[in-house]
């Protein structure tokens, strides 16, 4: 039983699943991210389904900043309902001069995995006088030694840096490495390469450019490797400011998911488009709501007749009440 690994098209919309050193990285006291996904209901009619929650702070002791927060992930996958549940716990720590700010962070975690064998057909359970389906789930299976659940301990680490080039553009750059212990997952509780995670290597490259007074583009890249099998996603989201007083900005934007191909010897091969998607999103207050859809352009394209995945993105995070100026009194009148 294979599954592919947790991923968001919002990725950006995500920051304690994408880089344990973006905790904390924000304007407020604190903040709540969400993200749900659905895709592939087109096969099957079996969705896989994404749903995560995360919470975060800055914790300044003196002059340093350090952050820390909270990760949840559930993530149901097809017609065994092959269910992952993680719980992770974010640390980092980072240092911001006149132009620059940078972060390190790691994230532990601990992850649980389970299946509904039930949902399965298997040869020895066909059954002629079953007329609707030809299988009879009440039969005897003879699968045995597989576990219906297992549990591992699991480490990611990242670093992040942030530049102001102007008073117009800024550009940030951040490394993640995932699955650093390499935790296995085998239901049948063996142990080998292929049944251990490969670490992920995740770069995203993103940038803020101001097109005048209210209008800002946002590109955003993102490119992940984990043995063998990879993931490009690249595009950017058009920024308008409002003048009101509970909407401040509404943005429309793209992105394009390309997988390359490696080959044996290492050398890349030419890829494949695999998705495109449009973006919505507006800020009120002080959230940010975004909503967008993936129309698959692979191969699969047939099966789904293009109907890839939707995705809504929330976040929230609340006002700063740092003080900006320290006020002495004298007792002098």
């Amino acid at each position: 039983m294979k599954s592919q690994d947790i991923h968001f098209t919002q990725f950006y919309a995500s920051p304690l699943t994408l880089n344990p050193s973006l905790t904390g990285y924000f304007d407020g006291d604190w903040r709540i991210s969400t993200n749900y996904r659905n895709q592939w209901r087109a096969i099957g009619g079996y969705p896989f389904t994404t749903f995560s929650f995360g919470w975060d702070r800055p914790i300044r002791i003196y002059s340093e900043q350090f952050n820390v927060g909270l990760v949840v992930l559930n993530d149901q996958s097809g017609v065994v309902n092959l269910t992952t549940n993680r719980f992770y716990g974010n640390i980092s720590y980072s240092k911001k001069t006149k132009r620059n700010t940078f972060a390190i962070g790691i994230q532990p975690g601990y992850v649980t995995e389970g299946y509904d064998i039930s949902k399965y057909s298997f040869n020895e359970q066909f059954d002629l006088g079953n007329k609707e389906s030809m299988f009879n789930n009440n039969l005897p299976n003879f699968e045995s030694g597989y576990s219906k659940s297992i549990a591992f301990f699991d480490l990611n680490a990242g670093a992040f840096w942030n530049c102001i080039l102007s008073n117009a553009v800024s550009t940030q750059i951040g490394y993640t490495a995932m699955h650093i212990t390499r935790p296995n997952r085998s239901f049948k509780l063996i142990k080998s390469d292929t049944t251990q995670f490969g670490m992920r290597n995740v770069i995203q490259v993103g940038a803020i450019i101001a097109l005048g007074q209210s209008t800002k583009f946002k590109p955003n890249i993102l490119d992940m490797y984990e043995k063998g099998a990879s993931e490009f996603l690249a595009g950017g989201n058009l920024e308008q400011a409002i003048s009101n007083p509970v909407f401040k900005a509404v943005y429309v934007g793209a992105m394009f998911r390309y997988g390359w191909k490696p080959s044996k010897d290492s050398v890349v091969k030419a890829g494949t488009f695999d998705a495109s998607s449009a973006i919505v999103g507006v800020k009120w207050k002080n959230f940010d709501l975004g909503f967008s859809y993936d129309m698959n352009i692979s191969n699969l394209k047939k099966a789904t007749n293009m109907r890839g995945a939707w995705e809504i993105s929330l976040i929230y995070i609340s006002r700063n009440t740092k003080p900006t100026k320290l006020k002495i009194p004298c007792d002098r009148f």
